[in-house]
């Protein structure tokens, strides 16, 4: 179990890191972007997933601490992410690599939107549809099993 604590521990810093990081792009949208940057879709839509993330890292940050305070909850966390059965269940979904496609569908649309608006919605809407159809399916499998 002391192995698990150090992991949490270590998904605590990197999760403060982009707490961070959301927190310096809002700074820097607030304060410092002008006016023609303010004004992009694009830029709008980077700030928004930022906040984002940084609210959901911030909700994983309370719940790694409040398992970290209890050992029953330690040991609850740990078996709730060891579940083989949806380990099995992602798996069929696709979850650990429809995740990553998605992720960086979602990076090069960021960048490539910049030069293309129309490639920036295409692959937003593709890599949603991804997420969607992984939800549906995970969701489905959950319900049969």
């Amino acid at each position: 179990m002391e192995k698990y604590k150090k992991t949490l521990t270590k998904r605590i810093y990197a999760l403060t890191l982009v707490v961070l990081i959301a927190v310096a792009l809002g700074v820097f949208d607030a304060f410092f972007a002008t006016a023609e940057i303010k004004s992009s879709v694009i830029f709008s839509f980077q700030c928004g997933l930022t906040s984002a993330c940084g609210l959901i890292a911030l909700a994983f940050i309370a719940r790694y601490k409040r398992a970290l305070s209890d050992e029953k909850n330690i040991k609850l966390l740990f078996n709730k992410e060891n579940d083989e059965r949806m380990k099995a269940i992602k798996y069929k979904a696709g979850i650990p690599m429809l995740l990553v496609t998605s992720v960086l569908m979602i990076i090069s649309a960021v960048i490539i939107g910049y030069f293309n608006v129309t490639a920036f919605y295409t692959l937003i809407a593709a890599s949603l549809c991804q997420l969607v159809l992984s939800c549906i399916v995970k969701f489905v499998y959950i319900k049969r099993s």
